[in-house]
């Protein structure tokens, strides 16, 4: 059994103002860009191929596993994963990116990070990022390997009765559009989209991705997993 270890405090507005800043381009006006998740700079964030995308959305059942269904879908309403990486800095990233549009998201669903790493790990990640919403550390990344997520930023759709409708991987303007489109939310704001890739970006891979192919179904709860 999987326990919800915390949910940080950090408001949006500051998650905001960490995510972007205003230069001047040689057309003379200012506009916002990403600070430091721009464009790919690093070997391990960079665009996820095209064939992901399928990969991940194969015609194969994917769904959570009994004992998350409660924990991540409260109220029976759908649930948004993504998927991150405590000692990853292309995650620290990802998790202001979703942060900023948690407010809009939690109009229709419930978001969850799933945060590979310790309690202790997930919990100085959260508080360092300002993540705006619940999550559960899993040091093995036994959901990511039982979807067949291998990097940090894949984020999911799920169903009120835990099964996957849709995984996206890595995170990007197009992917959190569709996302609100099958929530059947209003457009999100431009101004919050404007620091988030134009491309599906990934991180770094998780603990699962040297692990050979990944089942689609249901993880079982392990004994390493963080409790509290």
């Amino acid at each position: 059994m999987i326990a919800r270890v915390g949910i940080a405090t950090a408001g949006a507005a500051a998650v905001v103002g960490v995510m972007l800043a205003v230069r001047t381009v040689a057309s003379g006006g200012p506009r916002p860009t990403l600070v430091e998740h721009a464009a790919p700079k690093r070997p391990s964030l960079h665009a996820a191929p095209a064939g992901d995308v399928a990969a991940l959305n194969a015609d194969v059942q994917k769904r959570l596993p009994g004992p998350l269904v409660d924990e991540l879908l409260p109220g029976g309403r759908p649930g948004v994963v993504i998927f991150l990486k405590a000692d990853c800095d292309c995650s620290k990233g990802f998790a202001a990116m979703a942060s900023a549009l948690a407010p809009q998201l939690r109009q229709a669903a419930t978001c969850t990070a799933v945060i590979e790493g310790t309690a202790a790990e997930a919990e100085s990640f959260a508080t360092t990022t300002g993540l705006a919403f619940p999550f559960i550390a899993q040091p093995d990344s036994d959901l990511a390997q039982a979807w067949g997520v291998r990097k940090a930023g894949c984020f999911a759709l799920v169903a009120p009765d835990g099964s996957v409708e849709a995984v996206w991987p890595g995170v990007s303007r197009p992917g959190f559009r569709d996302l609100a489109g099958r929530l059947g939310l209003p457009s999100l704001p431009e101004e919050l989209l404007a620091g988030i890739p134009g491309a599906a970006t990934a991180g770094c891979p998780l603990e699962c991705a040297d692990e050979g192919t990944a089942s689609t179904g249901p993880a079982a709860p392990s004994s390493t997993e963080t409790k509290r």
